[in-house]
Formats: structure tokens, C-alpha cells, sequence
């Protein structure tokens, strides 16, 4: 079932917003394009670390619009639509996929916990509004929600246009089962992206990609070529800067990283806020040791050394 579908590194990309909280077009198409250049394989947007659910249904939208006219086919787009309900996940499903875009993603249904019989029809409802290819978005610790072989496989085999899952559930031991349901699995925890490869996931999706893309690039590249130890180098690598996730507020840290980097990213939405002094200094040291590994963009200041 999946045969034909991309793999490899796809940066879960920021939504920047300008300091009155609009989405700043200009500078999201430079991030865009940065991506693009840095060799990356595939482009998902409006997850979490988009910060999709701080936006109104015609912010995501015009935004899915927006990401599939820029990348213009360039590589595969992936678009997050899910939403509480099956209604209007279906309403931004069907938008996406008449604006263009690749592959549509679907988070479970957060605040709600449907069971699983509710979740597979509503992941059925979603594949039968459309006919592009649909994953599945599972991210329990943020939805209280989580999706086993079993719903998965029930829907996969209903709808041959449910092909796979991005999974940030941590549990590699489950992509086997997954790969048996016919399911692409797409690692979705940073830290976690050489295991779940050695396990059978097809790529990842990375947010830390958003500061170092070319780091997870390399990582993938090494693997495939079956160089275990340069793989598992680079992962101890970026390692310490998800863990750094813990210094702020999802999805903060990854935004101040690029700004200390010399990037441009914007603010979050309110209520979540910068980082303190103390976690900008802690990011400074993580970042500090990316830019001796030569995987930092440009040559921009890092904010607590002298910026």
C-alpha cells in the first residue's frame, strides 16, 4: 500500500508571527526556502510545532494555501487538518486538498477521548471526502488520545488512501506492527529518529530541523548508506537540543533557538511567552556546540554571548 511514498527528513515547520501576532508571510517564505535549500526531503506544516491550534480555521487555510504555492511541488507537502471534530477536520481536508498540497495529516481529536471505534470512523470519514493520501498524527502526550495497531489497521483496510502515520508517541516497539498494517511510519520524537529507523520507520519528522536541517539530513543520509557510527554521531548530536524543549512552553524553544541562531522567526501566540534569561542561557550552550559541529546557518549572534 504504501509503495511510492517519500521518506527521509521533514522539518515540522514553525508558523511565525510578527509581534502582533499575524502570521508573517515574508518571513515564512524564507524559512521555506532555507528548508528547501538545506536539502530536505518533505515539508510538514501546521502541526504542533505550527502552532495549528492557535489559528482559525481561515488562518489554516490561507496558510495551507500559502505552504503548497511556495513549495510549488518542489518537494512533498504535508498538512495537518485534524481538528476536535470530524466535520470541520473534513472541511480543512478537502480545502487542502483542493489548493495542492501532497499528503493530508490528522491529528486525533484532542480534549475529546473518542473511543476507538469513534476514531475509526472518524479517520474513515476523513479518507472517504477525499482521494490524496492521508496519515495519521499521533501525539498522546498532547492529545490524551492514542491510536493503536489496531484502529489503524481497521481504517487502512477500508480506505486505500490511509497510508501511514506520524508517530510522536515514542513507542518504536510498535512499528512493525504499523509496517504490517501497510502503514509508512514517520518517527516524530527527535531523539528517538535513529531507533525508530532501525525499526522500519520510513523517515522523520523533526521540529529541531527547523534550526539544523542539514544535521537530521546528514543523519538520514548516513544511515542509508549504512554508516552506524556517523548516524549515531550526529543523533547524540541534536540530541541535547530537543531536550532543551523542556526549557519553555511548547512550542517556544525551537523559535527562540533560530533567533539565537540569527534567524528569523517571530514570536508564539499568546499565552505562551519567551524564554527566562536562565533557559536562553542553558539553549546558548546547546547551541553553541552546534555551531563548532559547523551545523548552525550564517554566522549569527548567539543571544547571552554578547548579543
Amino acid at each position: 500500500m504504501n509503495a511510492g511514498l517519500p521518506g527521509g527528513i521533514v522539518p515540522a515547520v514553525i508558523t511565525p508571527f510578527r509581534e502582533d501576532e499575524r502570521i508573517d508571510y515574508t518571513v515564512w517564505l524564507d524559512h521555506l526556502e532555507f528548508l528547501l535549500a538545506s536539502g530536505v526531503h518533505g515539508l510538514f506544516v501546521l502541526g504542533g510545532q505550527g502552532e495549528f491550534f492557535s489559528l482559525t480555521e481561515e488562518e489554516r487555510i490561507v496558510a495551507a494555501r500559502f505552504c503548497a504555492q511556495t513549495v510549488a511541488k518542489r518537494a512533498p507537502l504535508y498538512v495537518n487538518v485534524g481538528a476536535i471534530t470530524t466535520q470541520q477536520t473534513v472541511r480543512l481536508a478537502q480545502k487542502a486538498e483542493e489548493d495542492g498540497v501532497d499528503y493530508l495529516v490528522v491529528v486525533t481529536p484532542y480534549y475529546l477521548r473518542p473511543s476507538a471505534d469513534e476514531l475509526v470512523e472518524h479517520y474513515s470519514a476523513v479518507c472517504a471526502s477525499v482521494r490524496i493520501p492521508l496519515f495519521a498524527y499521533n501525539i498522546p502526550e498532547r492529545t490524551g488520545v492514542e491510536l493503536t495497531p489496531d484502529i489503524l489497521r481497521r481504517v487502512a483496510q477500508a480506505h486505500s488512501n490511509f497510508v501511514g502515520l506520524k508517530d510522536s508517541g515514542g513507542k518504536v516497539e510498535l512499528i512493525p506492527e504499523w509496517r504490517r498494517a501497510g502503514l509508512q511510519v514517520f518517527m516524530g520524537r527527535d531523539h528517538m529518529i535513529l531507533d525508530g529507523l532501525r525499526m522500519g520507520a520510513a523517515g522523520a519528522v523533526t521540529a529541531c530541523a527547523n534550526v539544523i536541517p542539514r544535521a537530521f539530513v546528514d543523519l538520514y543520509n548516513a544511515y542509508q548508506a549504512g554508516d552506524l557510527e556517523e548516524a549515531g554521531r550526529l543523533q547524540r548530536l541534536v540530541e541535547p537540543l530537543r531536550q532543551a524543549f523542556t526549557l519553555g512552553t511548547f512550542p517556544a524553544v525551537v523559535k527562540e533557538a533560530m533567533i539565537m541562531a540569527g534567524m528569523n522567526a517571530g514570536r508564539c501566540r499568546r499565552p505562551v511567552g519567551p524564554l527566562s534569561a536562565e533557559a536562553r542561557s542553558k539553549l546558548s550552550a546547546v547551541l553553541g556546540k552546534l555551531r563548532e559541529a559547523r551545523y548552525l546557518p550564517g554566522a549569527g549572534v548567539i543571544a547571552g554571548q554578547g548579543a
